[in-house]
């Protein structure tokens, strides 16, 4: 596992999974389908990448296919910073 898929598992699994959710974030957990990702959890993703990581996800990159997983995260993070 890559520096930044632990370092957003981490984060996920510390500020997005809620008190009492019986849910163990990996690299491949589904953040739409198990409802981990909602509008608010979204914008704490967003800042932690942007504050944390310094990687801003332009608008036209907040697609529901780029946050299906921590997976799809990375590819799309290190597309950003190849640009």
């Amino acid at each position: 596992m890559s520096d930044l898929t632990r370092r957003l598992v981490v984060f996920i699994q510390d500020n997005l999974v809620l008190d009492g959710d019986d849910i163990q974030v990996d690299e491949t957990t589904p953040l739409l389908v198990s409802g981990l990702l909602d509008s608010l959890r979204t914008a704490r993703l967003l800042n932690f990448l942007r504050k944390d990581l310094g990687v801003a996800i332009p608008a036209a990159r907040l697609d529901p296919d780029n946050f299906k997983d921590v997976v799809t995260i990375v590819a799309m993070v290190r597309e950003l910073e190849s640009v």
